[in-house]
């Protein structure tokens, strides 16, 4: 699990942000939300250019360089470096907890996002370090001591990249592996636009083909049914492939196109939902943009009840702020280049009694 995310000068972020997952208090209510002694799930809220998507786009900046998979190419990392900065720059500190393993991975890139350095901590032990610009590399890592990294056909390439590709960790308890499967297993997703991700794949999909290829029409169909969606979904044939189809009385429909914006975003949903077993973290960016907000609050005990995973939403719906569905330690205020708790961002003593919709809304949440 993610234990710690640190990030300074990277967008709207000039000064260091830490999000400490470790900050939990001691409520005795909805104690699922935490796992391994970590907040397992978090629902982040903020003003609107408070730089709730430049998080999400700052931990998961970690894939980019650390895996094959794919990323979004555009707006998201455009202007990577903060515009005001004093320094250019960009830190990155990423601290897990895998397998009882204190695991600290930290970085520090150029405004194209090159690498400038690189430096991999066990239990307060460096496994390495390189420097990019004196090519200065130190290497504790057991079983890659013959590693010669000047092999690297691209020398902008990570190093803790190459070692892991080209060497055979026999220990399924190596520090590298267990960060690298995390890592390699890390998602971010939005619909605000299209379906846009980075992580866990190297290549986009189509949703129709992965729904019927792997026989899952029907679970779909229960799934819009849950939701309060009610669809007689059907295989149709278009252009000599099939696709998703509605049946109505008098005709059948392509699904995609009589299916509403929110309808389509639970779509995506359930894709990711089902894309994979293997899920280590997720951030899901204004998960409830197109959503009522009855079916907000049943995408967000859905996300709760997958324990297995490790996750961070974002929203503006303040009618999901109720001790009920999560506890004050696990929200959180992003404001000001500085992001809080709910707990940690008030002198009050938070009870399970207590409206934290209407203390948010009456500004007793501050950072």
């Amino acid at each position: 699990m993610l234990k710690k995310f640190s990030v300074k000068n990277f967008k709207n972020f000039r000064e260091k942000l830490t999000l400490d997952f470790s900050k939990k208090r001691d409520y005795a209510f909805n104690q699922e939300l935490i796992k391994n002694g970590l907040i397992n799930k978090m629902l982040i809220y903020g003003p609107n250019n408070s730089g709730k998507s430049n998080l999400g786009a700052a931990i998961m900046d970690i894939t980019t360089h650390l895996t094959d998979n794919y990323g979004v190419d555009n707006i998201i990392y455009a202007y990577y470096v903060n515009g005001n900065f004093v320094d250019n720059i960009v830190e990155f500190e990423y601290e897990f907890l895998l397998n009882d393993k204190k695991i600290i991975y930290s970085y520090k890139k150029d405004p194209r996002e090159k690498l400038l350095s690189e430096e991999l901590i066990e239990n307060n032990n460096i496994l390495f370090k390189y420097n990019y610009e004196t090519n200065k590399f130190d290497n504790n890592i057991g079983e890659a001591q013959t590693i010669d990294i000047s092999k690297r056909s691209n020398k902008d390439m990570s190093v803790l990249k190459y070692i892991y590709n080209n060497t055979l960790f026999w220990n399924e308890n190596s520090a590298v592996k267990l960060l690298m499967e995390f890592v390699n297993n890390m998602l971010w997703f939005r619909s605000l636009r299209s379906n846009e991700f980075m992580g866990v794949m190297a290549n986009r999909e189509d949703m129709n083909d992965f729904v019927i290829n792997n026989r899952l029409l029907s679970k779909f169909e229960q799934f819009l049914k849950d939701c309060g969606q009610n669809y007689k979904l059907c295989e149709i044939s278009e252009g000599g492939r099939k696709i998703i189809g509605v049946k109505y009385k008098n005709y059948t429909a392509r699904f995609d196109v009589v299916a509403s914006t929110g309808t389509l975003s639970l779509w995506l949903f359930f894709y990711w939902m089902n894309r994979t077993d293997n899920i280590s973290f997720v951030f899901l960016d204004e998960f409830d943009a197109f959503y009522h907000y009855e079916l907000s609050t049943y995408i967000l005990k859905y996300i709760n009840n997958k324990t297995e995973f490790q996750s961070i939403l974002t929203s503006h719906n303040t009618y999901l702020i109720n001790n009920e569905l999560m506890r004050p330690d696990c929200y959180a205020i992003l404001k000001n280049g500085k992001i809080l708790s709910f707990a940690d961002s008030t002198n009050k003593t938070i009870r399970q009694a207590h409206n934290l919709e209407k203390m948010m809304l009456g500004g007793e949440f501050e950072v």
